[in-house]
């Protein structure tokens, strides 16, 4: 990942921001929906906004602020107006004009500041909030660098889209066009003719709760542990498998935040949960993954009735009442949910094409407009220059690194502007081969490595040498990110499982044994 020229700094965000309390917060219970402003509460979905209403337009916060909802740290950038619910502090950046992708940057920040907070009464103190510190940027100049945080939101937002691309590649939506059962789902809907019928959640499901899963004592793993946060589907991380924790099964359980931040989620994965989480488990048996999203909706629609923190959904869970269609014998109809989200998917992926192809078109009017105002230069040059580092054959690289000597160079390349000090003696480049590595390196791009001496790879792409035969690369060389997993024994620690992983599904990952050779020659930072 490219880095600042001047590192980073923690700053406190009180520094960073003016932090006010609205001059009115409007109680959900005396308004009326349907208006024209945003009303934002600490709902973690929506973008915080429950609804629309018209109110006293001096009571208004300021577009292109962040809201900070107190209790639960669910926080978000409001490019307009807004009235807010209790308990919201507006903040104003002091640094610099907010716009999408600096305020992105800064919302990344500061929920991985706020992660590990345990939201209670403390949190109503300004205090926290104003010696609560994120890590940004600087520049040469040692000020924060905001023409790095937009270069890389911007580097990220290109990266997105190619994955988003690969997705639709992969995906079973190639055609978007819906079927007779689903335009009739959707008609059904449009016009109302659907037959509800409210269920309690416990004539749904069996409800069950997590033991205590300490997240410090965890060891990494493979496995989805499900925690009382919002962002990430609510997976907090992946752990081992604990034996005497219960893991559920995706295709049968919901897993439910349900203190703090409500919120249901559909999992691909068995998985554990943590603490203030519970699981629902369908009482019908083994549920499709429209079928389960379907429920995860109508239980979402739940959730403000559980905006205060100190609220505990798990007393009143039982007798919580969900609407669910039912079809003319009055048993739940699991077919409409069937063809009803696929319809909004097939919908979704539509607006998705239109959303690359207009991205596409933006980019490349871009880059010809760059192209006519400058110069060509040619990639590879013959000689060194100050921000130049070699580029080198995957071979010549690997014999480097076997053999201690510097190898005959290809050529040399420009590596500057790309947000680290380029330096020829601590960086290479070499040219990809094959797709194993696809959305994020292409065939033929040129990669730049960092030369590898000691620490942790884990998690990291990585440029091997390997007793393995890659026919990618003509030979036992390969481009592919670095996965171990360790066990804890009397004499340490070792490693368990070492797996070189392609970012493409199409391909397997290369798993090695205690006798293979492997040497890590360089960690990836960046494709030119």
């Amino acid at each position: 990942m490219p880095t600042s020229e001047g590192g980073y700094k923690q700053f406190k965000i009180g520094d960073l921001f003016e932090i006010a309390t609205p001059k009115k917060r409007f109680n959900a219970n005396t308004i009326k929906f349907g208006g024209l402003y945003p009303y934002v509460v600490r709902t973690s979905s929506n973008n915080g906004i429950r609804g629309y209403i018209t109110e006293d337009t001096q009571y208004l916060n300021d577009a292109n602020t962040i809201s900070f909802g107190q209790d639960t740290a669910t926080i978000f950038y409001q490019t307009k107006p807004y009235f807010t619910g209790d308990k919201i502090k507006v903040l104003s950046f002091k640094k610099h004009k907010l716009n999408e992708r600096i305020a992105t940057y800064l919302l990344v920040a500061m929920r991985k500041a706020f992660s590990l907070f345990a939201w209670g009464v403390s949190s109503f103190d300004v205090n926290v909030l104003y010696n609560v510190e994120i890590s940004l940027p600087l520049n040469k100049e040692g000020k924060i660098d905001f023409d790095f945080i937009e270069s890389r939101v911007r580097e990220l937002e290109e990266e997105r889209v190619r994955e988003l691309e690969a997705y639709l590649q992969a995906s079973n939506f190639s055609d978007c066009s819906l079927s007779l059962a689903e335009r009739n789902a959707l008609s059904r809907v449009n016009n109302g003719r659907i037959n509800y019928q409210s269920i309690r959640i416990d004539k749904l499901f069996d409800i069950a709760t997590g033991r205590d899963i300490i997240i410090g004592r965890t060891k990494e793993g493979n496995i989805p542990l499900i925690s009382h946060q919002h962002d990430n589907n609510g997976i907090s991380k992946h752990i081992a498998q604990i034996q005497d924790r219960r893991l559920f099964n995706y295709e049968t359980t919901i897993p439910l935040a349900d203190r703090g931040v409500f919120l249901a989620t559909t999992q691909a994965e068995y998985f554990h949960i943590g603490t203030r989480v519970k699981a629902l488990t369908f009482k019908s048996g083994k549920q499709s993954e429209n079928v389960r999203l379907y429920f995860v909706t109508a239980i979402n629609r739940l959730q403000i009735l559980f905006t205060e923190y100190l609220t505990n959904a798990t007393d009143n869970l039982p007798n919580l009442e969900i609407s669910v269609p039912i079809d003319e014998s009055g048993a739940i109809d699991y077919a409409f949910m069937e063809n009803y989200i696929n319809a909004v998917k097939k919908q979704n992926i539509a607006r998705l094409k239109e959303f690359i192809e207009r991205e596409h078109n933006a980019y490349l009017q871009v880059t010809q407009a760059e192209t006519e105002e400058q110069t060509i230069i040619p990639l590879i040059h013959p000689e060194y220059k100050p921000g130049f580092i070699p580029l080198y054959t995957i071979r010549a690289a690997c014999g480097y690194f076997r053999e201690g000597r510097l190898p005959e160079e290809e050529g040399w390349i420009d590596a500057s502007g790309l947000g680290f000090t380029p330096d020829p003696k601590r960086h290479f480049a070499v040219h990809a081969k094959g797709d194993s590595m696809l959305p994020k390196i292409k065939d033929g791009d040129i990669c730049i490595f960092e030369w590898y001496n000691a620490g942790s790879r884990n998690g990291e792409i990585v440029l091997s040498q390997i007793s393995e035969y890659d026919d990618a690369y003509d030979g036992r060389y390969t481009i592919k990110r670095y996965h171990s997993e360790k066990t804890v024994t009397d004499e340490g620690w070792q490693h368990s499982k070492v797996e070189l992983q392609p970012l493409n599904s199409d391909f397997e990952p290369i798993e090695l044994s205690e006798d293979d050779d492997v040497r890590t020659i360089g960690i990836f930072k960046c494709v030119l």
